[in-house]
């Protein structure tokens, strides 16, 4: 069934419009609505936008200026210090055995004593060694006299004796002949025998023999000792003095004396015990003068080799934290260690106080250069930068990067060796992210 024109225009007129129209109607309003939300959107969004590219046409914003604190280049002596431990060790232990044998009589010695050098440490029976001095003694006193006497030569009275005796031997020598002529008759008549000839004979020569030498004595008397005989009496004095040293030498070893100066470490006997000469009596350490025995790495060899004697050093006991004793390098080791690839050092120092102890742990540190007048910064002003090492100066206001060649040195301060010429003051703190070139602003100066 259709509806007729009159009924279309009966509802148009009524006021209920068609669906259709509703439709259309509420579409536009969503559009609106819609586009009025993407105008809110682009006016809020355009506002930043616009913002920046007006900042990105004005110019930037300056940078502040870094806080930086100066430090004043110090002119001073510098040294390159290596430091290695060791041990410390004695200048000598000396075991005392007794000269000669013997029961020991006193012992004067105990152990930790210190004892001076020449200072008698025992004492041996030495009754047997008096005696034998007293017999050199006398030696000696005869052959001296015998020697002044061929010095002197004969008395009057001498010489008077000597002519008598002259003359008893000729008196004795004519009785002799006498009986020996007798006795040759006799025998070539056959009446004695030829034994009671010979025996004749023999006397008649003895007799002559006698006058020969009562004849030369007499003209020894006269003419004195020839310098054969003097010499030979002299010797004989010379002989006899040296058996009385030697025998109050060997008295005198019967007083145990120590060799040197230093510490008793061990006694090995005690009273009423028989030594021999190979029995040891104490044993000495002499720590006056104590060596420190360093291994030192193979690569410092060069600065070592012949400079015994040239080369400071101080060496630190751990015993005593914050002291330095004073030493000098005695000897350097010729040869190197394969295994551990260091050479041996030793330090003399001086122990007058007996202060330092064999055993002793110990670090020594070497100064194996020195300057007397070098550049010091403290250590925080040094800064590496593109593998080079720089210090920061300030300059119209701004960080200047200056390359430098800089040592550590041991403590808070850094040796500038070249690049400081003329500069008075370094950035010594705020420089640690600084670029060349940065403003900065002095906060205090050191």
């Amino acid at each position: 069934m259709h509806d007729t024109p009159e009924k279309t225009a009966g509802l148009e007129r009524s006021g209920n419009p068609p669906p259709v129209r509703a439709r259309i109607r509420r579409s536009r309003g969503r559009v609106a609505a819609v586009v009025a939300t993407v105008a809110v959107v682009l006016v809020f969004l355009a506002v930043p936008a616009l913002r920046f590219f007006a900042r990105s046409n004005a110019e930037p914003d300056p940078v502040p200026p870094a806080p930086i604190v100066l430090a004043t280049v110090i002119r001073g002596p510098a040294e390159r210090v290596v430091r290695y431990p060791g041990n410390l060790v004695p200048e000598t232990t000396t075991t005392v055995l007794p000269r000669v044998g013997g029961r020991i009589v006193a012992l004067s010695v105990r152990e930790n004593r210190q004892v001076a050098a020449g200072e008698v440490i025992a004492r041996i029976e030495d009754e047997v060694l008096r005696i034998q001095v007293e017999q050199a003694r006398a030696a000696y006193q005869g052959a001296d006299a015998m020697d002044r006497q061929a010095v002197r030569g004969a008395r009057d009275q001498e010489i008077e004796i000597a002519r008598a005796s002259v003359a008893q031997a000729e008196a004795s020598l004519e009785t002799a002949r006498a009986n020996l002529e007798r006795t040759r008759r006799l025998y070539d008549a056959g009446t004695v025998a030829r034994s009671t000839f010979e025996e004749a004979e023999n006397r008649f020569a003895e007799a002559e023999t006698e006058v020969q030498n009562a004849r030369r004595s007499v003209e020894l008397y006269e003419i004195g000792a020839g310098d054969e005989e003097l010499a030979m009496a002299r010797s004989q004095v010379d002989a006899a003095a040296r058996q009385l040293e030697l025998a109050e030498l060997q008295l005198s070893y019967a007083r145990v004396t120590a060799p040197i100066a230093g510490t008793v470490a061990r006694v090995h006997a005690e009273v009423g015990q028989t030594v021999g000469t190979q029995s040891p009596i104490v044993s000495l350490v002499n720590d006056r003068l104590i060596y420190a025995r360093i291994g030192v790495p193979e690569l410092l060899y060069g600065r070592f080799r012949g400079r015994e004697g040239a080369v400071e050093v101080r060496v630190l006991p751990v015993a005593y934290p914050g002291e330095s004793f004073a030493g000098t390098v005695s000897s350097v080791a010729p040869v190197i260690d394969a295994t551990s690839r260091t050479f041996q050092v030793e330090v003399a120092v001086l122990n007058a106080d007996g202060r330092l102890r064999p055993g002793m742990f110990v670090s020594a540190e070497f100064v194996i250069e020195s300057t007397p007048d070098a550049f010091l910064v403290p250590d925080r002003a040094v800064f590496a930068r593109n593998g080079a090492q720089v210090v920061f100066v300030v300059r119209d206001g701004r960080a200047a990067a200056v390359s430098v060649t800089a040592v550590d040195l041991p403590g808070p301060l850094t040796h500038v060796v070249e690049g400081l010429e003329g500069v008075d003051e370094v950035i010594g703190e705020g420089a640690a992210f600084l670029a060349d070139g940065a403003p900065v602003r002095v906060v205090d100066a050191r």
